[in-house]
């Protein structure tokens, strides 16, 4: 979902195939005061990819999420071979405490930072142009959570650190665009590193293979080299600007599954995807994090001794009402929802975010904008290129 590295509905299209093959594996029910998510097993074997190749190997992780945060995982694939970092417990805010059993599954419900918290039921907008072009004002006075694409890159972003305080001076939560499971070779940090880390290019290591029709490459996130440059050198970057968070998009790269036809992600692999968002949190506390095209099998997954739900602080996909009603990728956002809102969590963020030919196309925009919200979801609904904001009549100001 950027306009550097590819079209969004091309991305979407890959993301929608990916959530029917981890959608159409997983069956919920609800008993008592719980969820039982039966996935498959813990984000190694549903396959998909961009193609939707894959197949399960036959283990499952089983995991029953109750309203205090307990959390057993039998099939949890255990900390990733290399990743760093990932699976100490710290007392920091979003964090498990010490007491935590890791290796077995069993978690306690964490602290979670008030800062972190997003509006539930926003108005919002993703918006990846500069600042220059658009309303400033105005889209403070519109939305109440904008996603940008805050990268300094050489020092000339698309937005200064001025305009993402006026977005927020009436409150919006701005995020910041974050490429987790793949790296472009638009970006800086693809070839120019300070010294102790590892460019993307550089890195072939974690280099899975190259993002099919596109000037980038699928990335392992499990690779210490590859989690330290995003903990530590992009993810501060991004913090640096003033934003409260961060949109991680390509993270359905841990629903992959090791036997997908385009960038494989094995069971240390995706396991690796859940300690690198453990490490971001650990990292940045206060900050939100949003994943794009979240695997419902990572509901079941955990980190550090923290079950992964608690680590996020929303969700989005895209193409879920148009070009057509996607009753997968629905199914996808209302099995996180419904999970979260069984913690406890009722300002849990989920988006949904469809595209229009142009920004005239009302009648299509205000269809897919009632649907949304009839499922339960915040819609947003732009043109494909993201590098306008369609100011729709029907929008509400401020809510």
């Amino acid at each position: 979902m950027h306009q550097y590295d590819l079209g969004p509905l091309r991305r979407a299209a890959r993301a929608r195939l990916a959530a029917d093959v981890h959608y159409g594996s997983v069956s919920q029910r609800w008993i008592g005061a719980a969820v039982i998510v039966a996935a498959c097993s813990l984000l190694a074997a549903c396959g998909g990819g961009g193609s939707g190749a894959g197949s399960t190997n036959g283990s499952t992780a089983a995991a029953a999420t109750s309203a205090s945060g307990s959390v057993s995982n039998s099939g949890n694939s255990g900390n990733s071979g290399n990743s760093t970092g990932s699976t100490g417990s710290t007392n920091s805010a979003g964090s498990s405490n010490s007491s935590t059993n890791t290796n077995s599954g069993s978690t306690t419900t964490p602290t979670i930072s008030t800062a972190r918290a997003l509006p539930a039921a926003p108005v919002w907008a993703a918006y990846y142009g500069q600042g220059s072009a658009i309303n400033i004002a105005q889209a403070a006075a519109t939305f109440k959570l904008i996603v940008i694409d805050a990268d300094p890159g050489n020092g000339t972003p698309a937005f200064s650190a001025a305009q993402i305080a006026a977005l927020k001076v009436n409150g919006a939560k701005v995020l910041s665009y974050l490429n987790f499971g793949a790296c472009e070779k638009s970006r800086t940090y693809w070839n120019t590193v300070p010294s102790g880390f590892v460019s993307c290019g550089a890195n072939t290591s974690a280099q899975i293979s190259r993002y099919s029709g596109f000037q980038e490459y699928w990335m392992n996130p499990a690779n210490a080299d590859y989690q330290n440059l995003i903990v530590n050198y992009v993810a501060p970057r991004l913090a640096a600007t003033g934003v409260d968070g961060f949109m991680l998009d390509n993270f359905e790269i841990v629903g992959h599954g090791a036997n997908a036809s385009s960038a494989p992600c094995n069971a240390t692999c995706a396991q690796g995807g859940l300690d690198l968002v453990k490490q971001l949190r650990d990292r940045f506390p206060d900050l939100a994090m949003v994943p794009n095209a979240a695997p419902v099998s990572a509901i079941g997954g955990t980190s550090g001794g923290v079950s992964f739900p608690w680590l996020i602080d929303g969700v989005i996909a895209e193409q879920v009402f148009l070009p057509s009603t996607s009753t997968s990728v629905v199914q996808q956002l209302k099995s996180w929802q419904s999970t979260e809102q069984n913690l406890g969590r009722s300002a849990f963020f989920v988006g949904s975010l469809d595209y229009t030919s142009s920004c005239t196309s009302s009648s299509t925009a205000q269809t897919a904008w009632t649907a949304a919200q009839q499922a339960g979801f915040s819609p947003s609904i732009s043109t494909v290129s993201l590098d306008s904001i369609c100011w729709w009549s029907f929008l509400p100001v401020g809510t």
